[in-house]
């Protein structure tokens, strides 16, 4: 037991299966986001709607399964996650809506933004309405990951037990 105090920790770590299945999931989410864009990209509110799909879907994986930094499952057929649901549910429409507002106001002031706002200069990859579109969802996303998956871990240790951390 005492010979253990001078060990480092060693990190837990994803196995190869775990590591190629969230891969496959992660593009068949960015696959399938590219084909609705495709889909319903030109419809009015096409582009919020696939957001939307997008962002559920992403949201579900990095909530209830491993990620970088984040190793803690949550077994879908754990009860006491299923408790924490409706939770997660009011959680994700909340934000949701976050985005579907930020998205649509967006984009209906890009018409009266400068010219600067919208074109490439210099170096950069990208314009400064780009990186407002896409900074505040990454943000937004993110957020939300860890405010559930905090509300999960609570859930878990209250009721006696703690995530599968995998190891």
């Amino acid at each position: 037991m005492f010979e253990q105090l001078g060990e480092p920790e060693k990190p837990p770590k994803v196995s190869i299966a775990m590591s190629l299945g969230l891969f496959v999931a992660y593009m068949v989410g960015a696959l399938g986001g590219l084909g609705l864009v495709i889909a319903f990209g030109d419809r009015p509110f096409g582009i919020q709607i696939v957001t939307a799909i997008t962002y559920t879907y992403f949201a579900f994986w990095y909530i209830f399964f491993p990620a970088k930094g984040m190793l803690e499952r949550y077994s879908l057929s754990d009860k006491r996650v299923q408790q924490e649901f409706p939770r997660i549910l009011a959680i994700h429409c909340a934000f949701l809506i976050l985005v579907f507002v930020v998205q649509t106001t967006l984009f209906a002031i890009k018409p009266r933004l400068p010219a600067y706002w919208l074109i490439k200069q210099g170096t950069r990859q990208s314009s400064w309405y780009e990186l407002l579109i896409v900074v505040p969802f990454v943000a937004m996303f993110f957020t939300q990951v860890l405010i559930s998956r905090r509300s999960l871990r609570r859930s878990l240790e209250k009721r006696g037990g703690f995530p599968a951390v995998l190891g």
